[in-house]
C-alpha cells in the first residue's frame, strides 16, 4: 500500500496552494485527517475553516485531536465579500507570519456556491501571486455536489496543486493569475460612440466631471463612484501628463473608463492585491472594492481600466 504524503516534498518555506475537489465524505476524511495530524507532528499551527458537513467529520474523526486546532471555525461566518474577506485574510496571514515559521490551512470557501460568492475565485488565483513568500499549506476543500461545473474548472484553473491520491501534484489546468483574471472579468468590448469622453489633467478636474456623468437615478453610490474614479486617476496621472475619462450606460450598467499613455501596469491583478500597510498602497483595490465589478487592459502603450457600476447599486 502507498504511503500517503499529505504535503508531498512542501518544506515550509513558501506557499503551496491545493484545490481538492470531492464529491464523497470518505474522500474528506481521508485527504484532510491525515493533512491535520501531520501538522499536529511538525508542530505547525493548523487552521480549519469549513462548512457544516466538513466540521462535523473532522470532529467525528478527531476526537480529542480537535482541541488541538488553532482555529476551527465556520466558513460562512468568513465570507464578507471578496474584498472584505480577502482583507480579513490578509491581516491574519501577517499576524502568523509574525510568530510562527510555518503552518497549515484547510478552508472550505462555501460561499462558491452562491451567486455573489462567485468572484472569490479570482482572489484564489491571485494568492499565487502574492502570498508566494507565505509559508503555509493551504488545502482549499471544494464540495463537487454542491459547486457548480464552471466553479469547480475554475478551481483547477486557479490552483497549482491538485490531488494525486498519495500525494500533491502540479495541476495540469493551472493559469497565470493575470491571464485567469483576464478570462473571467467582463468582456472587453470598444468603447459606444455615445460615451461620454472627456481629457483629465488633474485629479479635482476628473472628480467634478464624474460627478457630472452619474445619472440621475444612480446617485444613491454618487460617492463610491467618485471615490473609485480618483483613485484611477491618481494612478493614471503619476505616469502620463493626462488621462482620458469615458463613462457610458451598458444596458443597467454605469461603465467608468479611466485610459492613459504611460508605460503599462507592472502587475495587472493590483486590484486584488491587498494594500501593503508599509507602503500605503492599494488604489487600485480601492476602486475595485467600491466597484460590481472591474476590467484591465494594459501594455507598453497604455493602460485602460474599466469600473462597473450596476443597478440597483449595492448598499
Amino acid at each position: 500500500m502507498t504511503r500517503m504524503r499529505p504535503t508531498g516534498d512542501w518544506d515550509g518555506t513558501r506557499l503551496a496552494h491545493e484545490g481538492f475537489v470531492f464529491s464523497a465524505d470518505a474522500q474528506v476524511v481521508e485527504r484532510v485527517v491525515p493533512f491535520v495530524l501531520e501538522g499536529f507532528r511538525r508542530d505547525e499551527p493548523v487552521l480549519v475553516v469549513a462548512g457544516e458537513r466538513v466540521r462535523w467529520l473532522l470532529a467525528e474523526h478527531l476526537g480529542t485531536d480537535l482541541g488541538r486546532l488553532t482555529v476551527f471555525a465556520a466558513a460562512e461566518t468568513w465570507w464578507r465579500g471578496g474584498h472584505g474577506t480577502l482583507q480579513a485574510y490578509d491581516r491574519d496571514l501577517r499576524a502568523l507570519r509574525a510568530t510562527t515559521p510555518s503552518w497549515r490551512l484547510a478552508a472550505e470557501p462555501t460561499w462558491l456556491a452562491r451567486e455573489d460568492g462567485r468572484e472569490w475565485s479570482r482572489f484564489e488565483a491571485v494568492a499565487n501571486r502574492c502570498y508566494d513568500a507565505m509559508p503555509y499549506y493551504s488545502l482549499c476543500l471544494h464540495d463537487a455536489r454542491r459547486l457548480p461545473a464552471d466553479v469547480l474548472a475554475a478551481v483547477d484553473r486557479s490552483h497549482p496543486l491538485t490531488w494525486s491520491g498519495t500525494a500533491p501534484a502540479p495541476g495540469p489546468a493551472y493559469e497565470d493569475p493575470a491571464a485567469f483574471l483576464r478570462s473571467v472579468q467582463p468582456a472587453w468590448t470598444a468603447r459606444p460612440a455615445h460615451a461620454g469622453v472627456a481629457t483629465v489633467t488633474a485629479p479635482v478636474q476628473g472628480r467634478r466631471a464624474i460627478s457630472a456623468a452619474v445619472p440621475a437615478d444612480r446617485r444613491a453610490r454618487l460617492g463610491d463612484v467618485v471615490l473609485a474614479t480618483h483613485e484611477l486617476l491618481a494612478n493614471a496621472l503619476r505616469v502620463a501628463a493626462f488621462a482620458e475619462l469615458a463613462t457610458w450606460m451598458d444596458g443597467d450598467t454605469f461603465v467608468v473608463e479611466v485610459s492613459d499613455g504611460g508605460p503599462g501596469l507592472p502587475d495587472e491583478t493590483l486590484g486584488y492585491v491587498p494594500p501593503d500597510p508599509e507602503r500605503g498602497s492599494g488604489g487600485m483595490w480601492l476602486a475595485w472594492s467600491l466597484a460590481d465589478d472591474a476590467a484591465v487592459r494594459s501594455g507598453p502603450a497604455g493602460t485602460a481600466v474599466r469600473l462597473y457600476f450596476g443597478a440597483p447599486f449595492r448598499p
